[in-house]
């Protein structure tokens, strides 16, 4: 039977597909250390923060946008 013939190669496949997928598992779990945060938090509120000034470029930039509609508007008109 060909289910017999394969337990040898399934044996010796076995431990090192188990090591595989453990050290792919761990290496995705891992967590960083408390003093290394991967992205620090912004938040709008900080008196230094960038995250604000990118939030008055955007409002700025959505007031200029919307400006211009109301000229290309009323030129067409």
């Amino acid at each position: 039977m060909i289910a017999y013939r394969a337990v040898p190669y399934l044996v010796l496949a076995a431990p090192p597909a188990i090591m595989l997928l453990t050290i792919l598992l761990g290496g995705c779990t891992m967590t960083r250390t408390a003093g290394e945060p991967a992205y620090p938090a912004g938040f709008y509120s900080d008196p230094n923060s960038r995250t604000g000034d990118a939030l008055t470029r955007e409002l700025d930039r959505r007031e200029a946008r919307e400006a211009l509609r109301q000229l290309i508007d009323e030129a067409r008109r």
